[in-house]
């Protein structure tokens, strides 16, 4: 038996938290032989609940990115003496000394995160993006392996890393969450749509609105789509409120679209039951992304039976392959017509949800759970 740690400070989050409470409660279920210690803070410590016995929560209350994870964290770590520490991330404590496994979803800070697209005044963000790449690059150099959810990720990591061999990265795709799939009985969706303000018909966007998501060109291909195909239902973008959504409804504002674009996370946090009414309440599931790591909300929207139409980038093709309507996400005009297209072609519509449905069949967590246990095994033997 091995004492595992896991550093799951994320957990309760979107984002990194949601894969790190997927691959622990996987794990759960199929290791009952290791010894496992979870690190969380205090948000995650009290939604968690374990159902092994060989799982352990242990209360780790730092702030990712931070001098107490560097300081404080990396003490308590070092206490509990262990085989084994896997952080599902990359900011690792950087002067951990024993044995890490890390898990690294993509590369988009190294490209996507600039000048243009910060609220921070410039020379912190210089400061702070030159310690990323560092405490990145360091995560690499010092994990026994990286696992990682697609191959397009593994062709970026050997771009910026030609000197890393590719057999430290592990491909393990990811899959789509039970709990974003099942309508609970007490929900009743047009009590919810109600509250949201939000009147069918629409189209469905669900993400953060940083800058590789694309999603101002979305908003200009969603006023061609009105003004020029007469399309006459709106646009819903369902994210978290943070100064990047702020900016995005100031523009919205700006090209008078306030009206038909609703912004639901601005006024009140959604829930997981409020998401999952928006998707199958929604005529199309559009994903403007120019970058991703393995681009999961498409398929929870193929979950529910709801097309998708989404960027042309390598990744998506990857994943998805036939299964989504695609356009070129750098033309508004073609992001216009290919919704145009899809609204108007009932055929393809069934023949995307039939094709989505047999998708998802392809990934799932216990499969993610089950490669990252053999990892464990291999480093630990």
């Amino acid at each position: 038996m091995a004492n595992i740690g896991i550093d799951a400070r994320f957990y309760g989050e979107a984002g990194p938290g949601r894969y790190t409470k997927a691959i622990i409660q996987h794990l759960e279920k199929i290791d009952h032989k290791n010894q496992y210690y979870i690190f969380l803070r205090k948000k995650g410590f009290e939604q968690f609940e374990l159902e092994n016995p060989h799982f352990k929560k242990v209360l780790a209350d730092y702030q990712w990115y931070s001098f107490l994870e560097q300081t404080i964290f990396l003490a308590k770590l070092l206490r509990y003496k262990l085989d084994l520490f896997y952080v599902p991330h990359f900011n690792i404590p950087i002067l951990y000394p024993k044995t890490l496994i890390t898990a690294i979803p993509d590369l988009i800070m190294h490209t996507f995160s600039t000048e243009k697209g910060t609220t921070l005044p410039k020379p912190y963000f210089r400061l702070k993006k030159a310690v990323y790449k560092a405490v990145f690059k360091w995560a690499v150099i010092r994990s026994k392996k990286i696992i990682v959810p697609s191959k397009a990720v593994i062709g970026d990591f050997q771009k910026v890393y030609p000197n890393i061999p590719t057999s430290k990265y592990v491909l393990a795709y990811e899959g789509v969450d039970p709990d974003l799939m099942k309508l609970h009985e007490e929900t009743k969706p047009q009590e919810v749509l109600d509250k949201l303000q939000i009147k069918t018909p629409y189209l469905l966007y669900i993400g953060s609105a940083y800058e590789h998501k694309n999603l101002y060109r979305l908003v200009d291909a969603f006023k061609l789509l009105k003004e020029e195909y007469r399309y006459e239902g709106s646009l819903v973008i369902a994210g978290k409120k943070d100064r990047f959504a702020q900016t995005l409804h100031q523009y919205i504002i700006d090209q008078n679209l306030s009206q038909y674009i609703r912004m639901p996370g601005l006024t009140a946090y959604v829930t997981d039951q409020e998401i999952i009414v928006l998707r199958t309440q929604a005529q199309l599931y559009i994903f403007p992304s120019l970058k991703e790591g393995f681009s999961l909300t498409p398929m929870e929207a193929q979950a529910v039976s709801l097309p998708a139409i989404i960027s042309d980038i390598p990744i998506h093709r990857e994943i998805y392959q036939d299964s989504v309507e695609y356009f070129d996400p750098t033309d508004t005009n073609d992001i216009a017509e290919t919704i145009n297209e899809v609204l108007h072609n009932e055929t393809l519509q069934r023949e995307l949800i039939e094709k989505g449905c047999k998708n998802i069949s392809r990934y799932d967590w216990n499969t993610t759970a089950e490669i990252t246990l053999k990892v464990f095994k291999e480093i630990l033997s």
